[in-house]
């Protein structure tokens, strides 16, 4: 290695900054605050980044700092350098005001100037800091392919703290290491060729090396480098030796992870060695003793089985081996037994630590409209997830919290069932009926799991069997062991489809019994029961509740809030809100909910994170109240604005000074959300509580907010907006139209991230709300434009629920502004079915009806000719869930003008009844 580039620091200011870094780290808060002030005049000098990287990599081998601190204090100040460094690499500003060339050429000794781990593992951090500011802006510079050159090398002799930097270098940059660099190299084509070189050499490479270069080989299998998919041959070859020879867990568990990037991105290169790889996967599941190796072996299963890579016939033949193996990891391991067995006593009334509380409460998802604003997806993995929330904070601490082999085998099970439903039956069923009334609990568990991961694929197959299982599964509730109890609660909830569907005889058997459990001994067992009942909300018709469940809810709701402690208050938030959407909350059920609500509001401080779950409770309380809400409302308002602003405030001070601590976002999301539910409860009689005087503060919060880079903070105000606007005076957004329509216009623009969805869906929603009832003439050839862009793209793939608000929002502009929308891309008869496809199955009659008068109005201006099959479309769309009523003169215009061809289609017998109604 050459030595550091020529630089002398000044003695004293090492020392200086030295002493600086250890006092910034004083238990002592006088001490520190005095550190971190004299901290920030240091940054001032042109030489700080210098100084910082010199203590890193240096302070080692400094006679002065050695003999003025002790070994572990110099070790612990060399690691604060180094992410003091890190931190002011990735400000933008501190680049442009100090230099970088020294830490350029020697921050690579950090890696083998030291014996400290710490040290090392900082010196990686930095480096890849400095990989993802100045070198992404600064291709050109021939240092960067130099210092992955130097960390390859250094990877070659065996230097793990190296590896450690590559692999997270990589990770980072793994896109722009494809682009050209200094020179025209391409730094990914060199890490791929080093790599393929180090893995073979297992005689001299430590296993942590060999598992960090696979890491890298993986980032770049990920994005489908050309120079990685040139030598996927050679990579299989080179894998499949590393299986036979290398048994070492790191190395185990990035073969797992490599096969599974394989199988996404190259499946077919995999098909001739799925045998094999299959296999390699179960035993390494079978046989490994550190639980993450065997669960990347599952990774690969759970992505095998889904089917998106994978036809069902190359699957079928696995079944038979698969299932059994699943069903075995479903069991809790020993360790796990013995808490649960250890903490079975009752702890109902036992309170909740704040260490024990989860960080994020379970959020509402605001179902404004289910077609509409509410952009939730359901994934394959949302009913995982369920079991996973169940299963999270055990009674023994941390049993079975996070992603364990047992979640990712019952998730495997569960996408194999809804893939192979019949194969997976046959040969799971006779292995669980046996198993179903064993001695041991953790047994029993484990088969009511596998019941509940396989409800929603086989549901169909097994329903003769339902009849007889589901009161069984009803017994178990009164299991002496709480985790029996816990995980029946799920599984019948995982079956409540098929009683909600066509079985509702079975409804109250099984819901009373688990309304029973909402109060049983054990807390986590009260937290499977709610969250049961909350599915079962969630499923029910409005009318059953109402009918059937209203009452005994309301009642056991009330026990709850005496009984539960702060954990499961949490739950409970989530479950009441979830009724008060769906049915309308009458006295009794205000007099039982609120004060409850009411009473928890006035004890929580501002800062309390129980504040999230309970704010969006009483959001949909609010909604559901309506004026009778009116009296708390003022009181209500008053704090979430109150919240609201002071995070507001707070990001506005942390955008100049980093050191103002910004409140959560669910602060803000909470407050925002809690607000909306005012807005449309107490409709336009809200205004002057939103707006008094006329004082529009509110709507420069919701601006700032909109430049929040957390989706969830926009989605929220983009429901307030159009909330407002669908209830307030339009003369409100007169001073800030423009800059909600700019923001508007982003999201759209910006809408390639899933996350992002709900976001984008909420801002397409509040546009067409404005649209009707402000005229956006000064606005509307851009924004359509992007509009009409985004339905017509065949460039990148749009969310489906995205595409349905967007046609709904072409419709609502095209009522002022059908011009706009008669000419251009949109005047197409293949758009004119595409729009139909989208907007014919929304259920929302006045969206549908606005939508469907603004097509007509384009295509009354249009020239344009429509085929057969979009005007089929059309009538079969106005025909169901339109009021006609409110455009009657709009269509029978449109029907005169394509009388004659509408009397050679082929209309179903509502059609043309819907048809004769306006001859």
């Amino acid at each position: 290695m050459s030595t550091p580039t020529a630089w002398t620091p000044d003695p004293a200011g090492v020392t200086e900054l030295a002493t600086l870094l250890q006092h910034s780290m004083s238990p002592q808060a006088d001490q520190r605050t005095h550190a971190m002030d004299a901290l920030k005049t240091f940054e001032l000098q042109p030489e700080f980044f210098n100084y910082l990287c010199y203590i890193l990599i240096e302070g080692e081998s400094d006679a002065t700092l050695a003999q003025q601190f002790a070994q572990q204090d110099l070790a612990n100040c060399r690691a604060t350098a180094g992410m003091l460094l890190k931190n002011s690499l990735l400000d933008p500003q501190n680049l442009l005001k100090h230099s970088v060339e020294y830490v350029k050429h020697n921050i690579v000794h950090g890696l083998y100037n030291s014996t400290n781990a710490l040290v090392g593992n900082v010196t990686g951090i930095v480096i890849a800091a400095l990989f993802s500011t100045y070198y992404r802006q600064h291709r050109d510079d021939a240092s960067g392919l130099q210092l992955l050159a130097q960390l390859l090398e250094l990877c070659a002799k065996n230097n793990t703290d190296a590896a450690k930097a590559l692999s997270k270098v990589v990770e980072d940059n793994a896109t722009f290491f494809g682009l050209e660099w200094a020179q025209g190299a391409k730094p990914m084509q060199l890490v791929v060729e080093q790599c393929l070189l180090l893995i073979d050499n297992t005689a001299e490479l430590s296993p942590a090396v060999r598992a960090e270069c696979l890491k890298c080989l993986g980032f770049a299998v990920k994005l489908q480098s050309q120079w990685i998919v040139a030598q996927v041959d050679t990579l299989l070859a080179k894998l499949f030796q590393l299986c036979q020879s290398d048994s070492s867990d790191a190395v185990m568990t990035q073969l797992c992870v490599c096969f599974t990037l394989l199988l996404e991105a190259r499946p077919d290169k995999l098909a001739d060695h799925l045998a094999g790889i299959v296999q390699f996967m179960l035993h390494v599941i079978g046989s490994a003793t550190s639980e993450p190796v065997a669960i990347e072996a599952c990774e690969f299963l759970h992505s095998f089985v889904r089917g998106m890579h994978v036809p069902k016939h190359m699957l079928q033949p696995f079944v038979g081996e698969l299932v059994p193996v699943l069903l075995s990891k479903m069991v809790y391991d020993s360790d796990s037994i013995a808490v649960f067995e250890s903490h079975n006593e009752a702890d109902a009334f036992v309170e909740d630590k704040d260490e024990d509380i989860r960080p994020m409460a379970p959020r509402i998802v605001k179902k404004k409209d289910a077609n509409t604003k509410s952009a939730a997806h359901k994934t394959e993995d949302d009913d995982d997830s369920d079991e996973d929330d169940d299963d999270d904070d055990e009674d023994g601490g941390d049993v079975d919290s996070g992603w364990t082999l047992r979640k990712c085998a019952a998730a495997t099970l569960d996408v194999l069932t809804n893939v192979l439903p019949r194969d997976v039956i046959e040969i799971a069923f006779p292995l669980l009926r046996e198993h179903l009334t064993a001695e041991q609990w953790y047994v029993r568990e484990a088969t009511v799991l596998a019941l509940g991961a396989m409800a929603e694929g086989g549901m169909k197959y097994f329903s003769d069997q339902l009849p007889a299982l589901i009161p069984f599964l009803v017994e178990q509730l009164r299991d002496t062991w709480a985790p029996v109890r816990r995980i029946v609660c799920w599984t019948l909830s995982r079956f409540s489809p098929w009683i909600l569907q066509d079985h509702t005889e079975f409804l109250l058997p099984v819901l009373q019994p688990i309304v029973e459990t909402l109060v049983d001994r054990k807390k986590d067992v009260q937290e499977a029961a709610i969250s049961a009942v909350a599915v079962f909300i969630e499923n029910c018709d409005a009318e059953l509740i109402e009918t059937l469940l209203y009452s005994d809810l309301l009642r056991s709701f009330d026990q709850c809030f005496r009984l539960y402690k702060k954990r499961n208050l949490i739950i409970l938030y989530d479950a009441v809100g979830r009724f008060a959407e769906k049915v309308e909350l009458d006295d009794t059920g205000m007099q039982t909910v609120l004060p409850h609500l009411i009473a928890k509001w006035g004890v929580l401080p501002d800062q309390d994170k129980e504040l999230w779950p309970l704010l969006e409770c009483l959001s949909c309380v609010a909604s559901s109240l309506g004026e009778r809400f009116a009296p708390m409302a003022p009181e209500v308002y008053a704090r979430a604005y109150r919240i609201l602003v002071h995070c507001a405030e707070a990001e506005r001070q942390s955008q100049q000074d980093p050191s103002v601590v910004v409140p959560e976002k669910d602060f803000a999301i909470t407050s925002l959300d809690l607000i909306d539910g005012i807005v449309q409860g107490l409709g336009e009689t809200a205004q002057p509580l939103l707006f008094p005087q006329g004082d529009t503060t509110l709507l420069r919060i919701m601006l700032e907010c909109l430049q929040d880079p957390v989706h969830e903070v926009r989605q929220s105000v983009y429901a307030l907006l159009g909330d407002i606007v669908t209830f307030f005076s339009s003369q409100l957004l007169s001073g800030f139209l423009g800059q909600f329509l700019k923001f508007i216009g982003i999201e759209m623009l910006h809408n390639d991230d899933l996350e992002g969805v709900p976001s984008v869906v909420n801002a397409v929603w509040a546009l067409g709300i404005v649209s009707e009832r402000v005229d956006l003439a000064e606005y509307v050839l851009d924004l359509s434009q992007v509009l009409v862009d985004l339905l017509t793209t065949t460039l990148q793939d749009v969310d489906g629920s995205v595409l349905e608000n967007v046609a709904i929002t072409i419709g609502r502009m095209a009522i002022t502004h059908p011009e706009v929308f008669a000419q251009g891309k949109f005047a197409q008869d293949a758009v004119w079915a595409r729009w139909c496809d989208l907007v014919n199955p929304v259920d929302s009659v006045e969206e549908k009806s606005s939508a469907y008068l603004g097509l007509l109005k384009c295509i009354a201006l249009s020239q344009g000719a429509l085929s057969d099959g979009t005007l089929h479309r059309i009538v079969q769309g106005l025909s169901v869930g339109v009021e006609t009523g409110v455009f009657q003169q709009e269509i029978v215009d449109f029907l005169v003008a394509h009388q004659q061809q509408l009397s050679q289609l082929r209309l179903g017998q509502h059609e043309v009844a819907w048809l004769q109604s306006f001859s």
